[in-house]
């Protein structure tokens, strides 16, 4: 497993394989941080649509994760995959930061 400070950028492919893991193991937020990342790695690369896929995911994850508290929604690392990611992480950042993947 690559570590989620790793300089080198995750290929497209070895993110997919977590995020399938982290849901597997209904690691909801990890999950959410991969979908995240994801959309946003295949946005740069020009598969928007696919890109949707994953903001969307990324979106309804999010909504499902405690955010009553700063601690709920606190990054616990600064990126995944080599994606930074915001300092926190709950679905009003995600439709912010997403919004042109989540409009579509």
């Amino acid at each position: 497993m690559i570590p989620d400070d790793a300089v080198r950028l995750t290929t497209i492919a070895e993110l997919r394989k977590l995020y399938d893991e982290e849901l597997f193991y209904e690691e909801e937020r990890s999950a959410a941080e991969y979908a995240y990342a994801l959309a946003v790695r295949l946005r740069e690369v020009g598969q928007v649509e696919e890109a949707r896929k994953y903001a969307r995911v990324c979106l309804d994850l999010a909504e499902r994760l405690p955010s009553a508290t700063l601690d709920h929604v606190a990054s616990g690392r600064q990126s995944v995959g080599g994606v930074p990611l915001p300092d926190h992480f709950h679905d009003g950042v995600v439709r912010s930061r997403l919004a042109d993947l989540l409009a579509g």
